[in-house]
């Protein structure tokens, strides 16, 4: 990719690399502190915390009989699954609710763009940057909890720039996705007409031109 400033400089981050020269770098842990307040299912309606972002709950998904002792989520938190079997999961919430306590609730503390910051940590570096702090016996049981998160260094745009490229990847993943639905029902209809052709061939025999 072609350089987008005049001037770039050395992050000091493996993960990132070489930053805009006014770009500055933080800790996550001078952007956010954790809501660590427990609550009941009861009295907060059940988010799940999916690649899709911070969903209610369908009524079809299994409850655990812990529904007493889950996390508060405010609207506008930001929720990432702690986990390194569900990579890419996080989100901020539109609601307000409650979440499961293998999820780490984020408030911001400071002036920023949210959704700059949203999309960010849906990216595939920090994903392996965020589970590296991390600790765990097995692969699917490596958890990253917020004393090793809040010391993770990120990239931290001028507060304007941050509202550009959320606006830029808001558009864009938006068309991105579009062309992903279109593809998926072109390989729907594609495996459809497959089938209908299996199907014929071995049941009608073939036609006569053929």
């Amino acid at each position: 990719m072609e350089n987008r400033y005049e001037k770039y400089k050395d992050s000091g981050i493996a993960w990132i690399g070489n930053i805009p020269e006014h770009w500055e770098v933080k800790k996550l842990g001078h952007l956010y502190i954790p809501r660590n307040e427990k609550v009941s299912d009861k009295d907060y309606p059940a988010l799940s915390v999916t690649m899709q972002g911070v969903l209610l709950q369908l009524e079809n998904v299994a409850k655990t009989n812990d529904g007493d002792n889950r996390k508060l989520v405010k609207i506008g938190d930001f929720a990432i699954n702690s986990r390194s079997d569900r990579r890419g999961s996080c989100g901020i919430s539109k609601y307000d609710g409650s979440v499961s306590l293998i999820n780490i609730v984020l408030t911001p503390i400071n002036d920023m763009n949210p959704v700059y910051y949203e999309w960010l940590f849906h990216s595939s570096l920090f994903s392996d940057e965020y589970y590296r702090w991390g600790h765990g016996i097995v692969n699917d049981l490596w958890t990253t909890r917020w004393q090793e998160m809040k010391n993770i260094q990120i990239a931290a745009p001028p507060l304007h720039e941050q509202q550009l490229i959320a606006t830029y990847l808001d558009q864009k993943c938006s068309e991105i996705d579009e062309l992903i639905t279109l593809q998926e029902e072109m390989i729907t209809k594609l495996q459809s007409y497959k089938q209908s052709v299996i199907t014929e061939a071995v049941t009608k025999g073939l036609d006569k031109n053929v």
